[in-house]
């Protein structure tokens, strides 16, 4: 009777560690879709505060080889100049689903979304993987600046360039791809930082054919759908 009270307990053992380690490894592997799209939408982004640096100064090495020392600045070293004027900058992405329901289909899109950060003088900067989105019919979300920082913060990938220290000015693009048409705009302000009056500016992104089955990523809280 020992014998069997103990071979049960062990066995017991045994699923709760195999039961840990599927939870683990859930955890650390987040679940990913297909997505089969035909449209993408490339909206240019521009977040943060810009400080204008400092002019890069050029010098020549030993070899004759030209270099540059860019100090106090945020751009590469080579990149002569402010990436825009000294201000500050924010970025409103608003995403609209305008699908009717037509029979079985109640008109839910599912698509993607990344974020493709650029730097100057031709230097690839991070890109994130792609994010899964659902929008319902007659639906819309909003994509601004915080979520821009956090995707770049916690998706960028290995194998492109090292993100910069985070606050950091960014700008590039995020790309959305969809297998419907969707209604894309993105709203631009900015501020001078000594002062003066803000602007606004709305952009309308038209839509450009491109055919794939894309892997996106499933958010944390959103693993049950």
């Amino acid at each position: 009777m020992v014998k069997k009270i103990r071979s049960i307990y062990l066995l017991g053992l045994i699923l709760l560690a195999a039961g840990a380690h599927d939870a683990r490894s859930q955890q650390t592997s987040p679940k990913t879709v297909s997505v089969p799209v035909k449209f993408r939408y490339s909206v240019g982004f521009v977040c943060g505060q810009s400080q204008e640096p400092k002019p890069c100064m050029e010098y020549r090495e030993g070899s004759g080889k030209t270099s540059w020392i860019c100090p106090d600045s945020t751009v590469p070293a080579g990149a002569n100049g402010a990436q825009v004027v000294r201000g500050l900058y924010a970025t409103a992405i608003n995403v609209h689903n305008p699908s009717f329901p037509k029979g079985t289909n109640d008109g839910t899109v599912v698509f993607g979304k990344k974020v493709a950060v650029a730097l100057p003088w031709q230097k690839p900067g991070p890109v994130s993987q792609f994010e899964r989105a659902i929008l319902k019919s007659n639906h819309a979300f909003e994509i601004d600046c915080e979520e821009i920082a956090a995707i770049f913060r916690s998706s960028v990938p290995g194998g492109t360039s090292t993100p910069p220290t985070f606050p950091v000015f960014l700008k590039g693009f995020v790309v959305i791809m969809s297998p419907v048409e969707l209604d894309v705009t993105a709203i631009y302000s900015s501020r001078p930082l000594a002062g003066g009056g803000s602007t606004v500016d709305v952009e309308v992104i038209e839509p450009r054919s491109q055919e794939a089955v894309i892997r996106a990523n499933i958010p944390p809280d959103k693993k049950s759908d």
